[in-house]
């Protein structure tokens, strides 16, 4: 199964944001009262930030630190709703499987209800408020904090389970075809999307990423470790059998 198809794809030029924040109704919403146009180029040319385009919009993330982004929404007003949801989903996974991402955070005014209803819509935790934080042409005005973890998202990310339903069904049909004797688990919803997610990150790149990820959720929820046995390529050893990762797929190399 290869990484799913997603609404919102990777840009390196900031032509498309530029003259989305420029639009008369999204500038107000974009940084300081009186800062005047906004370049985004310098940003999006850094690569340590990733800029996620979609229907009508974007979302820029700008990295605070390694593993750490501050995400920026921005869409023409014809394009917001549902569309918007969707494409914010698309941006989390992709964040969260195709990047070092561990953890999306997000700042908003109080004064603008319709981003701290997305940040609550798209599950975003408030981590605290603080007073007169942005400044505003009629004064400062509150602003309120939100996160959102890897762990938070994989409990809750609704399409990453096929990925781990996939995986569990080409591994027990392999064990079956081997005749290996070891257990097949139940189906388990929350275990189809932690191994699905690990999946995905794998399939892009993000090996080390996938390994401490799903340790430090198996040790907690009662399931056996994974192991590296080679990097090129990617061998790893679930207990239960070897695999071999290539092309954004797997191949079973031996059943126990």
């Amino acid at each position: 199964m290869p990484l799913p198809n997603l609404s919102v794809c990777r840009e390196f030029s900031a032509e498309r944001i530029n003259a989305i924040i420029a639009h008369p109704e999204v500038r107000p919403w974009v940084g300081m009262p009186q800062q005047g146009y906004i370049d985004l180029t310098p940003m999006v040319a850094d690569l340590r930030n990733v800029l996620l385009m979609g229907q009508g919009g974007g979302f820029f993330f700008h990295q605070l630190l390694p593993g750490i982004y501050e995400v920026h929404t921005q869409f023409l007003p014809e394009h917001r709703g549902a569309n918007v949801l969707q494409a914010a989903a698309d941006a989390e996974r992709f964040m969260f499987t195709r990047t070092d991402c561990l953890e999306i955070r997000s700042k908003v005014p109080e004064h603008n209800k319709g981003a701290i209803g997305f940040a609550r819509a798209m599950h975003y935790e408030l981590q605290y408020e603080r007073a007169t934080a942005w400044p505003t042409d009629n004064g400062p005005v509150a602003v309120k904090y939100f996160a959102r973890t890897l762990n938070q998202w994989a409990n809750r990310c609704e399409g990453v389970e096929a990925t781990g339903h996939w995986f569990h069904e080409k591994l027990e049909a392999a064990k079956h075809a081997a005749g290996a004797t070891s257990p097949i688990h139940d189906d388990d919803l929350i275990h189809d999307r932690f191994v699905g997610a690990t999946a995905e990150m794998i399939m892009a790149g993000q090996l080390a990423k996938a390994m401490g990820f799903y340790r430090q959720w198996a040790v907690f929820a009662g399931y056996g470790p994974i192991s590296i046995i080679a990097e090129y390529p990617v061998v790893l050893d679930i207990g239960d059998a070897l695999l071999a990762i290539k092309d954004q797929d797997f191949e079973v190399l031996l059943c126990r």
